[in-house]
């Protein structure tokens, strides 16, 4: 009887250990609200992510220590120069702990000033939480309505999405 209910008492646990981390991973997926945040832009100003309601908005999150989401938000930042700004922006989202690396970064690979962001350190894993990116840093594609039209998209993807 005792290990009757220890197996039951296991299978319990896990499957509230499965279900809390299956919620969690289903926060940033296609077609569900973007959840919403608050940014510093590079020239100190105060940016949100409900602010380009009405827009097209690519959020890349990036990092100088992760080689795949800097590379993207170079590849993005070109894109987004030829875009049509009244109907696509993008946001770029660093997540340095130096404010002073992050510009040197910015001046260095000749990112657009303006589309760029940091966070501060304790919103960060806050945003990792909210947007599942517990594996990695990735962009996101928001719709007009605030909801995320596409999880890492590529250029193509973005213009056939936006219709540029």
């Amino acid at each position: 009887m005792k290990k009757t209910m220890s197996i039951i008492a296991l299978f319990v646990v896990l499957l509230f250990t499965v279900s809390a981390n299956t919620e969690r991973a289903y926060t940033a997926v296609e077609g569900i609200n973007a959840p919403d945040f608050k940014v510093v832009g590079i020239d100190g100003s105060e940016k949100s992510l409900s602010g380009y309601r009405g827009r097209y908005v690519l959020v890349n999150f990036w990092s100088s220590t992760d080689a795949e989401s800097r590379i993207s938000a170079g590849r993005y930042a070109r894109y987004a120069g030829n875009a049509a700004e009244e109907r696509f922006v993008l946001l770029a989202v660093n997540f340095d702990r130096s404010e002073r690396l992050f510009r040197e970064i910015v001046r260095r690979d000749g990112l657009m000033a303006e589309s760029q962001s940091i966070v501060k350190a304790d919103e960060a894993s806050s945003l990792i939480e909210e947007y599942a990116m517990a594996k990695g840093l990735q962009s996101f594609l928001i719709d007009p309505h605030g909801r995320i039209a596409a999880v890492n998209p590529s250029i193509t993807k973005i213009a056939s999405i936006v219709g540029d």
